[in-house]
């Protein structure tokens, strides 16, 4: 053998066209095991020389007369497979405990048995597929494990961590709700959501939309109004589903809904199917504009009472008073909720999988996918 060359098995070089693939596994196995080598040395390095550095002292007596005394195996799981590492261990020559001093400092508690790396890929997978998936793919795709219960517990952790954003003065808040299968109630339990919306930058030649994740939880909207009245926002736009009184502001129902949801009223009323677009299209061509809109919408109200139509008039009557907050305040980036209907398409994907989940689960799942979405790209982490 010349200087230089590397032995393989001789199994690699068979001509049968897959030498390229046999080499590059044999390849990515020494890379692991050379990996798992220089992890363990470093990490004895580094605790080696703070431990020479400082002066440490015991945590029961508070003496500085240390020993070391050996090393202690962990093992740690990572998409590279098991790492086993060497915890150094401290002697104190006064009340003779031992005990790892640099465990707290190193961020391995002993209740931790995964790297970081690996539970964020886990996250990913999970906040976008059944948990059970998420470890089958996990196991499939790289050399570390994680149970589908290991990666519910990692969400559940992962939700209780999460703080959510402060909205700037001056951004526009969009709230909305749906229907999740949660709980034990037939038609499932609301999920209420809020965040705040500005246009961003051009991609591709596009309009982008900036979102951040203000609140999410499952329940009564109790918690939404608390949240609202903390942060105050000055400008509000939402369905007309709940009522935000004192939430914030200016509060602009939205335009789409307005008109939407009066083709509901009319079938109360009794109206024909066919009838019912021309006083959608009557209410939409009001809305929008911003000179005789108001005078136009009490006139249009008044006519649907007249006509016989009093369900459509009472709902235009409760809206009254937030169909034109954008008239007279013109500090709204929206004065629809168009902009959050794509988070609730994206919430209903994830929650409606033909099963029913508990309220707490599903809000955790949800609280870290719009996390993600939004507040914190798990591409950036380190």
């Amino acid at each position: 053998m010349l200087p230089g060359e590397t032995t393989l098995p001789e199994a690699i070089v068979r001509l049968d066209g897959n030498v390229v693939n046999r080499l590059f596994d044999v390849l990515c196995k020494e890379a692991d095991q050379h990996l798992t080598q220089r992890f363990v040395s470093v990490f004895q390095g580094l605790q080696a020389g703070w431990f020479a550095q400082h002066d440490l002292q015991c945590p029961d007596c508070g003496s500085h007369c240390l020993i070391r005394k050996g090393w202690r195996k962990r093992i740690l799981k990572s998409s590279r497979g098991r790492q086993e590492l060497l915890i150094l261990q401290a002697h104190c020559k006064s009340c003779c405990r031992t005990f790892r001093p640099f465990t707290k400092r190193c961020g391995l508690p002993s209740s931790r048995r995964f790297l970081d790396e690996l539970v964020n890929k886990s996250l990913q997978l999970a906040i976008q597929i059944p948990f059970a998936r998420s470890s089958q793919i996990i196991r499939l795709l790289t050399q570390g494990t994680i149970s589908p219960e290991g990666i519910r517990q990692k969400i559940a952790q992962k939700a209780e961590q999460i703080q959510f954003e402060t909205p700037d003065s001056g951004q526009t808040v969009l709230v909305d709700s749906t229907k999740v299968k949660a709980g034990t109630k037939q038609r499932g339990t609301p999920v209420h959501l809020a965040i705040t919306v500005e246009p961003g930058s051009k991609v591709a030649g596009r309009k982008t939309i900036n979102k951040k994740l203000l609140h999410l939880h499952v329940g009564g909207v109790d918690p939404l109004r608390t949240r609202l009245k903390e942060l105050a926002p000055q400008f509000l736009v939402h369905d007309g589903g709940e009522n935000y009184k004192d939430c914030a502001k200016h509060i602009q129902r939205c335009d789409w809904h307005l008109v939407h949801q009066l083709k509901h009223y009319l079938w109360q009323d009794g109206l024909p199917l066919q009838e019912r677009s021309y006083y959608q299209d009557c209410l939409r061509t009001i809305l929008w504009d911003s000179k005789t809109g108001k005078r136009h919408y009490a006139q249009f109200t008044a006519d649907l009472a007249q006509f016989g139509f009093r369900n459509a008039a009472n709902h235009l009557q409760r809206a009254k008073s937030e169909a034109f907050t954008w008239v007279k305040d013109k500090g709204f980036s929206f004065t629809t909720t168009s902009p959050l209907e794509r988070e609730m398409r994206e919430l209903n994907r994830r929650a409606d999988v033909g099963t029913r989940w508990s309220i707490q689960g599903i809000e955790n799942v949800l609280k870290v996918l719009f996390h993600y979405r939004h507040n914190e790209n798990p591409r950036d982490l380190p």
